[in-house]
Parts: C-alpha cells; sequence; structure tokens
C-alpha cells in the first residue's frame, strides 16, 4: 500500500465552463467553497484549472499556477496533468490539458495556502485563490 491516498475535492458547480461562446470556459474550485478535513500523509487535489475557446471547443494550454503563499504545515504544488472539460455545455468532455493545485497533509491542525492562477484569455487574467484545509491525526 503507498504511503499516502489521494482523495480529489470535487468542483464547485458556480465554476461550470462560461456559456458565452466568445469567453474560454474554466474550471475551479474557488477559496472557501468547501471545508476539506484530512488525515496526515493524505494528498487531495484543491483545485483544477483549464481554459476552452468556446467558439470552436478549442481546449487552450492549461493556466499557469503559482503558489504564493506555501502550506505550513504540509506540502504543495502544481501538476500539469490531462482530463476532460466538464460535463455540461457545448464542449463537454472535450480532452482538455490541466493545472491542478495539490496538498500533502504532513501534521495535524489547520494549514492555509494561497496560488494565483494566470489566464490566457485577457478578459480573465490573473485569479487568486486560498484555502484553508483541517488536518486530523492519521489513527
Amino acid at each position: 500500500m503507498p504511503p499516502f491516498r489521494i482523495r480529489p475535492l470535487p468542483l464547485s458547480r458556480s465554476c461550470a465552463a462560461l456559456a458565452a461562446a466568445a469567453l474560454p470556459a474554466l474550471s475551479a474550485l474557488p477559496a472557501g467553497t468547501a471545508a476539506q478535513t484530512l488525515k496526515t500523509g493524505d494528498v487531495a487535489v484543491l483545485a483544477s484549472y483549464y481554459e476552452i475557446r468556446g467558439a470552436d471547443c478549442l481546449a487552450l494550454r492549461a493556466p499557469r499556477v503559482v503558489i504564493t503563499q506555501p502550506p505550513a504545515l504540509g506540502q504543495a504544488h502544481v501538476q500539469q496533468t490531462r482530463g476532460q472539460a466538464g460535463a455540461s455545455g457545448r464542449c463537454a468532455y472535450k480532452a482538455v490539458p490541466i493545472s491542478q493545485v495539490v496538498y500533502q497533509a504532513r501534521q495535524p491542525g489547520t494549514d492555509v495556502l494561497a496560488w494565483e492562477v494566470k489566464y490566457q484569455d485577457k478578459s480573465l487574467g490573473t485569479r487568486h485563490y486560498n484555502a484553508r484545509v483541517g488536518v486530523t491525526p492519521a489513527p
């Protein structure tokens, strides 16, 4: 058995693909929308981001994500992967490159981290997010 478990967080419904054809689709877990409690050693995907140009469903490169405030009690990193766009809208299930914020719980307590996401679409620009993660001792 690996030394940790991966438990992805669900994406927020409020960040479903944008309906306007001129804007890209995006996906994210906004800061503070869901309280997450982990056990020491757990690994969780805190947020996933992608962009799709709505006019022709063109998958753009994954947004650039940078950890701006590292966690004090755990570790966080940005991971690049591939996945599918959300299940609704004109571009449903489109293969897209994804940037993910991944957190590994190391010590019990409440941890805080922050990151920024830079989108290719200038109208979206750069967005700032943060998360508060509760960590309990592993049994």
